[in-house]
């Protein structure tokens, strides 16, 4: 029996360094106080909080060149692949109480477009695509990553009860790497 594919069967985590340490500890002692205090490190805050990805497909516009008999031909173009692809994704992430993982991105989202920042792209950024039995199918990273937005927070006084709501964090990648693992 075929099964139908799973939404949720993915792997993506920030890499340790993905924080940087400046970033970290100011908000440690915070962390540190949330009840359980299972999660003391920003990255693993932020990295519990990923509801999602969203990974554009790939396409591009093929020239076109009219015979003369008025008939319209298609051809693919001669610009590498890696050119015409939109090399960008977004993580969906669940906002959590106090709105925390929201201002440890911004910070770092801030941090890597300092002036004072001389490291150009973050670390690389893996994603792993399982099957139903959770062994994996496929391997993608991407490289030299940038962030490149987060989308507004909206407070409001009329909601009053706690709910479920997201944000989203868009990157850039200037390579990625896909490797099936199929066997």
């Amino acid at each position: 029996m075929v099964l139908n594919s799973r939404n949720n069967a993915f792997d993506f985590r920030f890499p340790r360094g993905f924080i940087p340490k400046e970033v970290a500890e100011k908000y440690k002692k915070y962390l540190n106080k949330v009840p359980g205090g299972l999660l003391s490190e920003p990255v693993d805050f932020v990295n519990y909080s990923i509801q999602g990805i969203n990974i554009p497909g790939v396409s591009f516009e093929p020239l076109s060149q009219e015979d003369n008999d008025g008939s319209k031909r298609y051809h693919r173009g001669a610009i590498p692949i890696q050119n015409v692809v939109n090399r960008e994704f977004t993580v969906t992430m669940q906002l959590l109480d106090g709105f925390i993982n929201y201002w440890i991105m911004m910070d770092t989202l801030l941090w890597y477009y300092a002036r004072s920042t001389k490291q150009a792209y973050t670390e690389p950024l893996s994603l792993r695509i399982l099957d139903s039995e959770g062994a994996s199918v496929a391997y993608m990273e991407f490289t030299d990553c940038i962030m490149n937005s987060i989308n507004e927070l909206t407070l409001n006084f009329a909601e009053n009860v706690s709910s479920f709501n997201t944000f989203e964090v868009t990157f850039f990648y200037n390579k990625l790497n896909l490797r099936m693992e199929v066997e």
